[in-house]
């Protein structure tokens, strides 16, 4: 993510090169995560426009779904329930499956819940969401290129913003507008944002029309 946000003016560390070496080397929050776990805040805005007209974007898929708000009331903290039933509804309206998404922008207020989102998504199963890392998956020239804006942990965190800011970064890769950090070939592309802890989940598909 820090890669991506590096080549995003629009990013909160744009221009700002952050090694492995200083992640691990960064104070301790809450054990395990450190600092460079944990999203940035920073003030900002975003806006779209949804209409009837024809468009070479479409919302094909939109759902919400809840849960408990506090996560130690779940069987499970690690899956969110509201992310699978959201995303599992989403690939429903688009009459796709997670193979299919090209580009997504997800939910990283901590790199332990973008990783979750992984196997919640059905990208890959519980427990391998680490090797989308680690092979290089979620690149910009990977298989599931993942937040090319740098995510809310290096993009910036502006909480009610977060989401649109999400389909804005996704409109501008299917239209091939990103430049240094474009993606090629995206048809589906998948927007996921989280509140209160996993309590309320949004999971958005967007399709490029022609």
């Amino acid at each position: 993510n820090h890669e991506n946000a590096f080549l995003n003016p629009k990013a909160r560390f744009f221009g700002k090169k952050v090694t492995l070496e200083m992640i691990n080397k960064s104070p301790i929050v809450a054990s395990p995560l450190r600092l460079f776990d944990c999203s940035i805040p920073a003030n900002g805005a975003s806006a779209l426009v949804l209409s009837k007209d024809k468009s070479d974007v479409e919302i094909v898929g939109a759902a919400e779904e809840t849960d408990y708000l506090a996560p130690f009331e779940r069987d499970d903290m690690t899956s969110w329930d509201a992310s699978k039933k959201a995303a599992d509804e989403a690939y429903k309206q688009a009459g796709i499956s997670p193979a299919d998404v090209n580009v997504a922008e997800l939910h990283d207020a901590f790199t332990s819940v973008e990783l979750i989102s992984y196997e919640d998504l059905g990208f890959c199963r519980k427990g391998e969401g680490k090797e989308l890392i680690r092979k290089g998956i979620t690149n910009l020239d990977g298989k599931l290129p993942v937040n090319t804006s740098g995510g809310l942990k290096a993009k910036g965190h502006p909480i009610s913003a977060t989401g649109i800011s999400q389909v804005y970064e996704l409109v501008k890769q299917m239209r091939g507008e990103c430049n240094e950090r474009q993606v090629d070939n995206v048809k589906y592309a998948l927007a996921q944002n989280i509140g209160g802890a996993g309590s309320t989940v949004t999971v958005h598909i967007l399709r490029k029309v022609g």
